[in-house]
């Protein structure tokens, strides 16, 4: 009897046993069962930069983005960039050579009309469709690389009295881009190596449009600033690009 007790005994403390094993192994509290039950981190999305383009100075657009944070919240700039993005959709600029005018349209609608200087006979400006994809405000001046007239054309530094691109450079088709120039006389004559020569004060304002219309305007505080410090160069690509058309 003594012995039937214990064997009896015996088994109960192994069946006990096997139990614990087996709820161990099933255990979804182990670490393994808990990184295969992990949930998947959703991949983080990289937004495609803008294509800055030929003449990309990245000292200075960073220069413009760290002037940006000093403009305003995150919120406050993105709500301006919206909110101008949206006011200024639909905008292209057409230019005519025989007339020596650019223009400015936002659909079927003349926004502005200026009088604008062309190439040369020995230096034409290109005629054909591209986009704005840069604007440089009070840009530096590098002299183009195998063009015959600017051989012993030397650098000019933001704000120079000898840079030729005045206070906003407007990048299509490098090197032949919209810039501004304080010699007025030139306007409405075929007097530049190709590019389109704006009077300054409009050049400005075709810019601050430009950036508004493609998506990468910071507000009015960050503009200002920027054609305020006329030492420094600033650029922005473009979110979105703007038509340019330019015909004979």
């Amino acid at each position: 009897m003594n012995f039937s007790c214990q064997l009896l005994a015996g088994c109960m403390v192994f069946a006990l046993a096997a139990c614990d094993i087996s709820v161990n192994s099933e255990d979804p509290n182990t670490p393994q069962d808990n990184a295969a039950a992990a949930p998947q981190q959703p991949a983080q999305v990289q937004m495609a930069e803008p294509e800055p383009g030929e003449g990309f100075n990245a000292e200075s657009a960073d220069r413009a983005r760290q002037l940006a944070l000093t403009s305003g919240t995150e919120q406050q700039r993105a709500q301006a960039r919206e909110q101008s993005s949206r006011e200024m959709q639909d905008l292209r600029v057409e230019v005519d050579l025989s007339d020596r005018k650019l223009r400015l349209f936002q659909g079927d609608r003349l926004r502005a009309e200026h009088d604008v200087a062309v190439g040369t006979e020995e230096w034409p400006t290109p005629t054909g469709s591209w986009e704005f994809h840069r604007v440089d405000i009070n840009p530096e001046w590098n002299p183009p690389k195998d063009e015959e007239w600017a051989e012993d054309a030397e650098q000019q530094a933001p704000g120079s009295a000898d840079n030729p691109m005045g206070r906003a450079r407007l990048v299509y088709r490098m090197p032949n881009t919209v810039h501004g120039t304080d010699d007025l006389n030139s306007l409405g004559k075929a007097s530049s190596h190709g590019s389109l020569r704006l009077a300054n004060e409009a050049v400005l304002d075709l810019a601050e449009t430009l950036l508004k219309a493609g998506g990468a305007f910071e507000g009015q505080q960050w503009f200002q600033q920027m054609t305020q410090n006329r030492t420094n160069e600033y650029q922005v690509p473009l979110e979105q690009r703007i038509p340019i058309t330019v015909q004979e």
